[in-house]
Protein backbone atom coordinates (compact mmCIF):
# COMPACT_ATOMS: atom_id res chain seq x y z
CA UNK A 1 0.00 0.00 0.00
CA UNK A 2 1.29 3.37 -0.80
CA UNK A 3 1.27 6.55 -2.30
CA UNK A 4 4.13 8.05 -4.28
CA UNK A 5 4.30 12.05 -4.56
CA UNK A 6 4.19 14.15 -7.91
CA UNK A 7 7.71 15.51 -6.99
CA UNK A 8 9.87 12.66 -9.49
CA UNK A 9 12.55 13.30 -11.98
CA UNK A 10 12.35 8.88 -12.52
CA UNK A 11 10.02 6.79 -13.41
CA UNK A 12 11.63 3.09 -13.93
CA UNK A 13 8.38 0.79 -14.59
CA UNK A 14 9.51 -1.10 -17.55
CA UNK A 15 12.63 -3.78 -17.79
CA UNK A 16 14.18 -1.95 -20.73
CA UNK A 17 17.78 -1.06 -19.72
CA UNK A 18 18.96 2.04 -19.88
CA UNK A 19 21.90 2.86 -21.97
CA UNK A 20 23.88 5.50 -23.28
CA UNK A 21 26.66 6.08 -25.85
CA UNK A 22 29.63 7.70 -23.73
CA UNK A 23 32.82 9.22 -23.80
CA UNK A 24 35.10 10.39 -21.02
CA UNK A 25 35.46 14.12 -21.54
CA UNK A 26 33.20 15.87 -19.48
CA UNK A 27 30.67 15.65 -16.80
CA UNK A 28 26.59 14.49 -17.84
CA UNK A 29 24.59 17.13 -17.93
CA UNK A 30 22.46 16.60 -13.88
CA UNK A 31 23.95 13.54 -13.60
CA UNK A 32 25.05 12.38 -9.75
CA UNK A 33 25.95 9.12 -8.03
CA UNK A 34 23.12 6.92 -6.45
CA UNK A 35 22.32 5.04 -3.57
CA UNK A 36 19.06 2.80 -3.01
CA UNK A 37 16.05 2.71 0.19
CA UNK A 38 13.16 0.20 0.34
CA UNK A 39 9.76 2.27 -0.42
CA UNK A 40 6.66 -0.12 0.78
CA UNK A 41 5.05 -2.93 -1.37
CA UNK A 42 8.32 -4.19 -2.25
CA UNK A 43 9.36 -1.14 -4.57
CA UNK A 44 12.37 0.90 -4.29
CA UNK A 45 13.32 4.45 -4.21
CA UNK A 46 16.49 5.51 -5.53
CA UNK A 47 17.99 8.94 -3.72
CA UNK A 48 19.90 10.18 -7.03
CA UNK A 49 20.78 8.14 -10.27
CA UNK A 50 19.16 5.62 -12.41
CA UNK A 51 18.93 1.67 -12.56
CA UNK A 52 17.12 -0.95 -13.79
CA UNK A 53 13.79 -2.49 -12.67
CA UNK A 54 10.72 -4.37 -13.33
CA UNK A 55 8.89 -2.50 -10.38
CA UNK A 56 7.65 1.42 -10.55
CA UNK A 57 11.06 3.17 -8.92
CA UNK A 58 12.15 7.19 -8.72
CA UNK A 59 14.03 9.69 -7.64
CA UNK A 60 13.17 12.39 -5.48
CA UNK A 61 15.28 15.51 -5.59
CA UNK A 62 14.39 17.24 -2.35
CA UNK A 63 13.12 15.72 0.75
CA UNK A 64 9.75 16.71 2.11
CA UNK A 65 9.82 16.61 5.13
CA UNK A 66 6.18 15.97 7.03
CA UNK A 67 4.76 18.78 9.30
CA UNK A 68 5.04 18.05 13.29
CA UNK A 69 1.85 20.75 13.80
CA UNK A 70 -1.18 18.62 14.83
CA UNK A 71 -3.71 21.44 14.47
CA UNK A 72 -6.69 21.09 12.51
CA UNK A 73 -6.40 24.08 10.99
CA UNK A 74 -4.53 27.23 10.57
CA UNK A 75 -4.88 31.10 11.21
CA UNK A 76 -6.47 31.11 7.86
CA UNK A 77 -8.73 28.35 8.43
CA UNK A 78 -6.94 26.07 6.40
CA UNK A 79 -5.84 22.22 7.30
CA UNK A 80 -2.15 21.67 8.04
CA UNK A 81 -0.32 20.03 5.59
CA UNK A 82 2.68 19.80 3.15
CA UNK A 83 2.79 21.22 -0.11
CA UNK A 84 5.45 19.37 -2.56
CA UNK A 85 6.13 20.60 -6.29
CA UNK A 86 5.01 19.57 -9.01
CA UNK A 87 7.44 17.38 -11.44
CA UNK A 88 6.91 19.48 -14.02
CA UNK A 89 5.03 22.93 -13.13
CA UNK A 90 6.98 23.35 -9.87
CA UNK A 91 9.65 25.02 -9.64
CA UNK A 92 13.11 23.92 -11.01
CA UNK A 93 15.24 22.11 -7.98
CA UNK A 94 18.70 23.71 -7.68
CA UNK A 95 20.43 20.85 -9.51
CA UNK A 96 17.62 21.34 -12.26
CA UNK A 97 18.39 24.44 -12.83
CA UNK A 98 22.52 23.84 -12.92
CA UNK A 99 22.16 21.15 -15.68
CA UNK A 100 19.77 23.39 -17.98
CA UNK A 101 22.08 26.62 -17.09
CA UNK A 102 24.12 26.63 -20.43
CA UNK A 103 21.11 24.80 -22.58
CA UNK A 104 20.09 27.10 -25.77
CA UNK A 105 16.50 27.75 -25.55
CA UNK A 106 14.32 26.19 -28.25
CA UNK A 107 14.47 28.40 -31.74
CA UNK A 108 12.33 28.27 -34.69
CA UNK A 109 16.25 27.57 -36.33
CA UNK A 110 16.29 23.82 -34.07
CA UNK A 111 14.79 20.97 -36.46
CA UNK A 112 11.07 19.91 -34.88
CA UNK A 113 8.86 17.71 -35.55
CA UNK A 114 5.45 16.33 -34.12
CA UNK A 115 2.25 17.78 -32.01
CA UNK A 116 1.91 22.25 -32.27
CA UNK A 117 0.89 22.48 -28.85
CA UNK A 118 2.55 19.51 -27.08
CA UNK A 119 1.99 17.82 -23.52
CA UNK A 120 5.84 16.88 -23.31
CA UNK A 121 8.29 18.87 -25.70
CA UNK A 122 11.51 16.36 -26.15
CA UNK A 123 14.82 17.72 -26.98
CA UNK A 124 17.29 15.58 -27.98
CA UNK A 125 21.50 15.70 -28.32
CA UNK A 126 22.00 12.91 -30.14
CA UNK A 127 24.18 10.99 -32.48
CA UNK A 128 22.94 9.02 -35.59
CA UNK A 129 25.29 6.50 -35.06
CA UNK A 130 24.95 5.79 -31.39
CA UNK A 131 23.07 2.27 -30.97
CA UNK A 132 21.45 3.63 -27.98
CA UNK A 133 19.99 6.67 -29.68
CA UNK A 134 18.73 4.05 -32.61
CA UNK A 135 16.90 2.61 -29.20
CA UNK A 136 15.71 5.76 -28.33
CA UNK A 137 14.67 6.31 -31.63
CA UNK A 138 12.43 3.16 -32.02
CA UNK A 139 10.70 4.30 -28.65
CA UNK A 140 10.14 7.80 -29.87
CA UNK A 141 8.42 6.77 -33.08
CA UNK A 142 6.40 4.63 -31.16
CA UNK A 143 5.27 7.03 -28.32
CA UNK A 144 4.46 9.65 -31.66
CA UNK A 145 2.24 7.18 -33.15
CA UNK A 146 0.34 6.31 -29.62
CA UNK A 147 0.66 10.34 -28.39
CA UNK A 148 1.14 11.51 -32.07
CA UNK A 149 -1.37 15.08 -30.64
CA UNK A 150 1.11 15.49 -26.83
CA UNK A 151 4.85 15.03 -28.20
CA UNK A 152 7.29 17.38 -30.07
CA UNK A 153 10.80 16.58 -30.55
CA UNK A 154 13.37 18.99 -30.79
CA UNK A 155 16.73 17.45 -32.39
CA UNK A 156 20.45 18.41 -31.82
CA UNK A 157 23.15 17.07 -33.52
CA UNK A 158 25.97 15.44 -30.62
CA UNK A 159 27.86 12.94 -32.89
CA UNK A 160 30.69 11.27 -30.64
CA UNK A 161 33.48 11.82 -32.95
CA UNK A 162 35.77 9.58 -30.71
CA UNK A 163 33.35 6.26 -30.19
CA UNK A 164 31.23 6.58 -33.80
CA UNK A 165 33.73 7.77 -37.07
CA UNK A 166 30.62 7.90 -39.10
CA UNK A 167 28.51 10.03 -36.96
CA UNK A 168 29.76 13.49 -38.22
CA UNK A 169 28.82 12.63 -41.98
CA UNK A 170 25.96 11.15 -40.93
CA UNK A 171 24.54 14.39 -39.06
CA UNK A 172 26.01 16.30 -42.19
CA UNK A 173 23.90 13.87 -44.40
CA UNK A 174 20.68 15.00 -42.50
CA UNK A 175 21.30 18.72 -42.31
CA UNK A 176 22.38 18.57 -46.56
CA UNK A 177 18.78 17.34 -46.81
CA UNK A 178 17.79 19.82 -44.74
CA UNK A 179 18.72 22.31 -46.64
CA UNK A 180 16.85 21.00 -50.04
CA UNK A 181 13.29 20.81 -46.94
CA UNK A 182 12.29 20.09 -43.80
CA UNK A 183 10.37 17.20 -44.62
CA UNK A 184 13.71 15.71 -46.37
CA UNK A 185 15.68 16.67 -43.32
CA UNK A 186 12.75 14.14 -41.63
CA UNK A 187 13.32 11.47 -44.17
CA UNK A 188 16.86 11.48 -43.91
CA UNK A 189 16.59 11.30 -40.10
CA UNK A 190 14.38 8.23 -40.32
CA UNK A 191 16.48 6.43 -43.27
CA UNK A 192 20.18 7.05 -41.02
CA UNK A 193 18.47 5.63 -37.84
CA UNK A 194 16.16 3.12 -39.47
CA UNK A 195 19.50 1.26 -41.29
CA UNK A 196 22.12 2.23 -38.80
CA UNK A 197 22.88 -1.04 -38.96
CA UNK A 198 23.51 -1.25 -42.64
CA UNK A 199 26.05 1.95 -42.72
CA UNK A 200 27.82 2.14 -39.43
CA UNK A 201 30.50 -0.41 -39.97
CA UNK A 202 31.33 1.11 -43.34
CA UNK A 203 34.46 3.30 -44.00
CA UNK A 204 34.16 6.80 -45.10
CA UNK A 205 34.04 5.65 -48.38
CA UNK A 206 31.35 3.12 -48.68
CA UNK A 207 29.06 5.55 -46.51
CA UNK A 208 29.53 8.33 -48.83
CA UNK A 209 28.66 5.94 -51.88
CA UNK A 210 25.59 4.84 -49.34
CA UNK A 211 24.30 8.49 -48.48
CA UNK A 212 24.16 9.19 -51.93
CA UNK A 213 22.37 6.03 -53.23
CA UNK A 214 19.92 6.81 -50.71
CA UNK A 215 19.26 10.33 -51.23
CA UNK A 216 18.59 9.34 -55.13
CA UNK A 217 15.85 7.24 -52.81
CA UNK A 218 14.49 9.88 -51.63
CA UNK A 219 14.07 12.15 -54.67
CA UNK A 220 16.91 14.44 -53.23
CA UNK A 221 18.60 16.55 -55.69
CA UNK A 222 21.67 14.35 -55.69
CA UNK A 223 24.29 16.95 -57.39
CA UNK A 224 22.97 19.72 -54.99
CA UNK A 225 22.99 16.58 -51.90
CA UNK A 226 27.06 15.63 -52.04
CA UNK A 227 28.05 19.51 -52.90
CA UNK A 228 26.23 19.92 -49.50
CA UNK A 229 27.25 17.39 -47.83
CA UNK A 230 31.10 18.21 -47.44
CA UNK A 231 30.32 21.81 -48.30
CA UNK A 232 33.07 23.61 -45.55
CA UNK A 233 30.13 25.66 -44.41
CA UNK A 234 28.65 22.12 -43.55
CA UNK A 235 31.65 21.21 -41.83
CA UNK A 236 32.10 24.18 -39.94
CA UNK A 237 28.25 23.79 -38.81
CA UNK A 238 28.84 20.43 -37.46
CA UNK A 239 32.14 21.06 -35.95
CA UNK A 240 30.53 24.21 -34.03
CA UNK A 241 28.16 21.52 -32.64
CA UNK A 242 30.07 19.35 -31.73
CA UNK A 243 32.60 21.90 -29.81
CA UNK A 244 29.56 23.83 -28.08
CA UNK A 245 28.11 20.27 -27.00
CA UNK A 246 30.96 19.65 -25.10
CA UNK A 247 32.11 23.07 -23.80
CA UNK A 248 28.39 23.04 -21.94
CA UNK A 249 29.20 19.47 -20.65
CA UNK A 250 27.33 16.90 -22.69
CA UNK A 251 29.16 13.52 -22.86
CA UNK A 252 26.64 11.29 -23.72
CA UNK A 253 23.72 10.58 -26.16
CA UNK A 254 20.97 10.79 -25.89
CA UNK A 255 21.27 13.53 -23.77
CA UNK A 256 17.36 14.17 -23.16
CA UNK A 257 15.46 17.28 -21.65
CA UNK A 258 11.55 16.85 -20.74
CA UNK A 259 9.84 20.23 -21.47
CA UNK A 260 13.22 21.67 -19.93
CA UNK A 261 14.39 19.74 -17.61
CA UNK A 262 17.35 17.24 -17.66
CA UNK A 263 15.89 13.41 -17.95
CA UNK A 264 18.94 11.31 -17.98
CA UNK A 265 16.78 7.94 -16.97
CA UNK A 266 14.18 5.80 -18.20
CA UNK A 267 12.69 6.13 -21.71
CA UNK A 268 10.92 3.74 -22.96
CA UNK A 269 7.48 4.92 -25.06
CA UNK A 270 5.39 3.59 -22.47
CA UNK A 271 7.36 5.37 -19.45
CA UNK A 272 7.71 8.89 -21.62
CA UNK A 273 3.62 8.03 -21.89
CA UNK A 274 3.06 7.86 -17.94
CA UNK A 275 5.22 11.38 -18.03
CA UNK A 276 2.78 13.20 -20.12
CA UNK A 277 -0.20 11.64 -17.98
CA UNK A 278 1.78 13.07 -14.71
CA UNK A 279 1.77 16.35 -16.44
CA UNK A 280 -1.71 16.69 -17.43
CA UNK A 281 -2.52 15.71 -14.29
CA UNK A 282 -0.79 18.64 -12.59
CA UNK A 283 -3.60 21.08 -13.55
CA UNK A 284 -5.71 19.45 -10.59
CA UNK A 285 -2.43 20.08 -8.17
CA UNK A 286 -2.90 22.68 -5.26
CA UNK A 287 -0.35 24.97 -4.62
CA UNK A 288 -1.66 25.57 -0.60
CA UNK A 289 -3.29 23.94 1.88
CA UNK A 290 -6.91 23.02 1.24
CA UNK A 291 -9.27 25.27 3.48
CA UNK A 292 -10.73 22.86 6.58
CA UNK A 293 -14.59 22.63 5.39
CA UNK A 294 -15.79 19.85 7.27
CA UNK A 295 -18.12 19.99 10.89
CA UNK A 296 -16.43 17.05 13.03
CA UNK A 297 -20.48 16.79 14.47
CA UNK A 298 -21.59 16.59 11.33
CA UNK A 299 -22.32 13.43 9.60
CA UNK A 300 -20.93 12.34 6.32
CA UNK A 301 -21.44 9.86 3.26
CA UNK A 302 -19.90 9.86 -0.17
CA UNK A 303 -21.58 8.51 -3.07
CA UNK A 304 -18.58 6.92 -5.69
CA UNK A 305 -20.33 6.52 -9.03
CA UNK A 306 -18.32 4.33 -10.67
CA UNK A 307 -18.89 2.83 -14.12
CA UNK A 308 -20.04 -0.39 -12.86
CA UNK A 309 -22.61 1.43 -10.48
CA UNK A 310 -22.46 3.16 -7.02
CA UNK A 311 -20.38 2.73 -4.07
CA UNK A 312 -21.77 4.31 -1.24
CA UNK A 313 -19.18 5.09 2.10
CA UNK A 314 -19.46 6.26 5.55
CA UNK A 315 -16.94 8.66 6.80
CA UNK A 316 -15.25 9.26 9.95
CA UNK A 317 -15.10 12.73 10.37
CA UNK A 318 -14.20 12.66 13.77
CA UNK A 319 -11.63 9.74 13.59
CA UNK A 320 -9.73 11.23 11.31
CA UNK A 321 -10.76 14.81 10.33
CA UNK A 322 -7.47 15.57 8.45
CA UNK A 323 -8.18 12.82 6.10
CA UNK A 324 -12.07 13.18 5.87
CA UNK A 325 -11.10 16.62 4.92
CA UNK A 326 -9.01 16.54 2.62
CA UNK A 327 -11.24 14.05 0.77
CA UNK A 328 -14.32 15.95 1.28
CA UNK A 329 -12.52 19.12 -0.50
CA UNK A 330 -11.19 17.08 -3.43
CA UNK A 331 -14.89 15.18 -4.36
CA UNK A 332 -16.31 18.54 -4.04
CA UNK A 333 -13.96 19.98 -6.66
CA UNK A 334 -14.57 17.36 -9.00
CA UNK A 335 -10.69 16.03 -8.45
CA UNK A 336 -11.71 12.55 -8.57
CA UNK A 337 -13.54 12.80 -11.42
CA UNK A 338 -12.22 10.51 -14.13
CA UNK A 339 -9.41 8.49 -12.37
CA UNK A 340 -8.86 5.29 -12.22
CA UNK A 341 -8.66 2.23 -9.58
CA UNK A 342 -5.00 2.19 -11.16
CA UNK A 343 -4.14 -0.89 -8.57
CA UNK A 344 -6.67 -3.52 -8.18
CA UNK A 345 -5.47 -6.75 -6.23
CA UNK A 346 -8.00 -9.71 -5.58
CA UNK A 347 -8.36 -10.33 -1.70
CA UNK A 348 -6.32 -7.34 -1.17
CA UNK A 349 -7.51 -3.30 -2.12
CA UNK A 350 -8.76 -1.31 -5.26
CA UNK A 351 -6.85 1.87 -4.94
CA UNK A 352 -7.13 4.96 -7.01
CA UNK A 353 -6.99 8.59 -5.83
CA UNK A 354 -4.33 10.09 -8.80
CA UNK A 355 -5.43 11.98 -11.66
CA UNK A 356 -2.78 10.99 -13.11
CA UNK A 357 -3.58 7.36 -13.55
CA UNK A 358 -0.29 5.53 -13.03
CA UNK A 359 -0.28 5.53 -9.26
CA UNK A 360 2.62 8.21 -9.09
CA UNK A 361 0.50 11.28 -8.94
CA UNK A 362 -1.61 13.17 -6.18
CA UNK A 363 -2.78 16.50 -5.12
CA UNK A 364 0.02 18.17 -4.32
CA UNK A 365 -0.04 18.05 -0.52
CA UNK A 366 0.39 15.69 2.08
CA UNK A 367 -0.73 15.16 5.70
CA UNK A 368 -0.17 13.49 8.87
CA UNK A 369 -1.12 10.13 9.85
CA UNK A 370 -4.66 9.96 11.85
CA UNK A 371 -4.39 6.06 13.46
CA UNK A 372 -7.27 5.05 15.74
CA UNK A 373 -6.46 1.96 17.47
CA UNK A 374 -10.76 1.43 18.25
CA UNK A 375 -10.70 1.71 13.95
CA UNK A 376 -8.88 -0.83 12.49
CA UNK A 377 -8.83 -3.23 8.86
CA UNK A 378 -11.00 -6.18 10.50
CA UNK A 379 -13.38 -6.50 7.47
CA UNK A 380 -13.54 -5.93 3.74
CA UNK A 381 -14.72 -2.02 2.41
CA UNK A 382 -12.60 -0.69 4.86
CA UNK A 383 -11.68 2.97 3.80
CA UNK A 384 -8.09 3.69 4.08
CA UNK A 385 -5.42 6.16 2.79
CA UNK A 386 -2.85 5.67 0.47
CA UNK A 387 1.00 6.41 1.89
CA UNK A 388 4.74 5.61 1.18
CA UNK A 389 6.66 4.65 4.24
CA UNK A 390 7.57 7.88 5.08
CA UNK A 391 5.91 9.32 7.62
CA UNK A 392 2.91 12.22 7.19
CA UNK A 393 2.94 10.78 3.57
CA UNK A 394 -0.91 10.41 3.40
CA UNK A 395 -2.45 12.38 0.23
CA UNK A 396 -5.50 12.35 -2.05
CA UNK A 397 -4.96 8.44 -2.88
CA UNK A 398 -7.33 6.25 -0.86
CA UNK A 399 -8.30 1.97 -0.79
CA UNK A 400 -10.79 0.11 -0.22
CA UNK A 401 -10.18 -3.24 1.30
CA UNK A 402 -11.41 -6.85 0.16
CA UNK A 403 -10.58 -8.57 3.12
CA UNK A 404 -9.28 -8.18 7.02
CA UNK A 405 -6.33 -6.72 7.06
CA UNK A 406 -4.56 -6.72 10.15
CA UNK A 407 -1.18 -5.89 8.98
CA UNK A 408 -2.59 -2.08 8.00
CA UNK A 409 -3.39 -1.78 11.35
CA UNK A 410 -1.52 1.02 12.89
CA UNK A 411 0.39 2.52 9.37
CA UNK A 412 -2.36 3.87 7.61
CA UNK A 413 -5.91 6.28 7.86
CA UNK A 414 -9.09 4.94 7.52
CA UNK A 415 -11.37 7.50 6.73
CA UNK A 416 -14.69 5.28 6.52
CA UNK A 417 -16.19 1.82 5.72
CA UNK A 418 -18.63 1.01 2.72
CA UNK A 419 -22.13 0.79 3.68
CA UNK A 420 -23.83 0.18 0.26
CA UNK A 421 -22.58 -1.49 -3.39
CA UNK A 422 -19.42 -3.73 -1.74
CA UNK A 423 -20.84 -5.69 -4.99
CA UNK A 424 -19.80 -3.11 -7.31
CA UNK A 425 -16.23 -3.04 -5.36
CA UNK A 426 -16.16 -6.56 -6.10
CA UNK A 427 -16.51 -5.91 -10.25
CA UNK A 428 -13.18 -3.57 -10.58
CA UNK A 429 -11.20 -4.75 -13.07
CA UNK A 430 -8.51 -6.45 -11.57
CA UNK A 431 -4.96 -4.58 -12.53
CA UNK A 432 -1.58 -4.62 -10.93
CA UNK A 433 0.22 -1.67 -12.34
CA UNK A 434 3.91 -3.84 -11.88
CA UNK A 435 2.50 -6.91 -14.32
CA UNK A 436 -0.56 -5.12 -16.12
CA UNK A 437 0.66 -1.56 -16.87
CA UNK A 438 -1.24 -0.98 -20.02
CA UNK A 439 -4.56 -2.67 -18.74
CA UNK A 440 -7.07 0.29 -18.59
CA UNK A 441 -8.65 0.80 -14.64
CA UNK A 442 -12.33 1.30 -14.63
CA UNK A 443 -12.98 4.85 -13.80
CA UNK A 444 -14.72 6.84 -11.10
CA UNK A 445 -17.39 9.23 -12.95
CA UNK A 446 -17.95 11.37 -9.77
CA UNK A 447 -18.07 11.69 -5.93
CA UNK A 448 -20.81 13.51 -3.99
CA UNK A 449 -20.91 14.42 -0.69
CA UNK A 450 -23.92 14.30 1.77
CA UNK A 451 -23.60 15.89 5.17
CA UNK A 452 -26.13 16.31 7.48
Amino acid sequence: MKKLPLIITLLLLTSLVLSACKVNTATPVGQTPATQATVGAGETKPTVAATTSAMPTLIVPTVVLPTQDTRLKDDQGKMICTIYPAMFSGEMTDQEKAAVKDIPAITEADWQMGAEKPILTILEYSDFQCPACGQFYTELEKLMQERPNDVRLVYRNFPLVSLHPNATLAAQAAEAAGLQSKEQYWAMYNLLFSKQSEWSQKTSEEFTAFLKEQAAGLKLDVDKFMKDLTSDEMVKKLKDQTEFATKIGLNSTPTIFLNGRPWQYQWDAYTLGLVIDLVKSEAKVHTVCPDFVIDQNKQYTATIKTEKGDIVMELYPKVAPQAVNSFVVLAREGFYDGVTFHRVLANFVAQTGDPSNTGMGGAGYEYREEVSADIKFDQEGMVGIAKSTQVGSSGSQFFITYAPLPDLDGGYTIIGKVISGMDVVKQITQRDPSTMPTTPGDKILTITIDEK
